[in-house]
């Protein structure tokens, strides 16, 4: 599937927003995370690049000031019920800041930039087939919480997990039956889901990746 025929399939499925959870402090990396170039762009830039193809509004999760994005034009949202909730905090902010039109958010880590591009299409489908309220990737037997997909109505289930001081993002998967969704398909020559923490693994993805992103290609 190319981006174009993906752009396409966009306006034939329900509205989704993206978030991109760029909240993380990144020590390993030596903090800055976001704007760390990978094959020429920023982490953020990246991802939101392929978030724009499969979303129909892309919002950035952050507790920064929003005047550190502002050349991205997004709207920049903070963890609920406050900072220090850890990723699920960010979830959570952006639920609540779903546009009126939108049920569901997608959610998509900054330092995996390497995206399906039907990733947001088939995380749809397993939420609809099954009729529940939230789905996750998975590859090669390692699953990926924070590569999901969660509808308004989970608002309540993660305050809850938060309330409890349990902050793991799979607890409120479990609670609301989520199914898991499998990628078996390389991106650019690279496991999707492929998470960026340290200078090195920086350098590793930059040399196998190509000037492009989110297109599969068979194993």
């Amino acid at each position: 599937m190319t981006a174009s025929s993906a752009l396409t399939d966009k306006t034939k499925q329900p509205k989704t927003a993206a978030l991109i959870l760029a909240g993380g402090e990144g020590r390993r990396m030596g903090g800055n995370k976001p704007f760390r170039e990978v094959g020429g762009k920023t982490l953020l830039t990246r991802v939101i690049d392929v978030a724009q193809v499969q979303c129909d509004d892309v919002m950035i999760s952050s507790n920064e000031d929003a005047d550190v994005f502002k050349a991205y034009g997004l709207p920049v949202v903070a963890d609920k019920p406050q900072a220090g909730q850890g990723p699920l905090g960010g979830i959570l902010g952006g639920l609540d800041a779903l546009p009126e039109d939108t049920a569901w958010l997608v959610t998509f880590p900054v330092d995996c930039p390497i995206v399906p591009v039907d990733m947001v299409k088939r995380l749809l489908n397993a939420v609809q087939n099954t009729n529940v309220k939230a789905a996750f990737a998975s590859h090669a037997d390692r699953d990926h919480y924070l590569s999901s997909i969660w509808h308004r109505d989970a608002v309540k289930v993660i305050g809850e997990k938060l309330a409890a001081d349990d902050r793991r993002v799979r607890g409120p998967l479990q609670a609301l039956d989520a199914p898991k969704v499998v990628f078996d398909d390389l991106v650019s020559g690279l496991a999707p889901f492929t998470n960026i923490n340290t200078p090195d693994e920086l350098k590793t993805v930059t040399a196998a990746l190509a000037s492009f992103v989110g297109v599969p290609s068979r194993k």
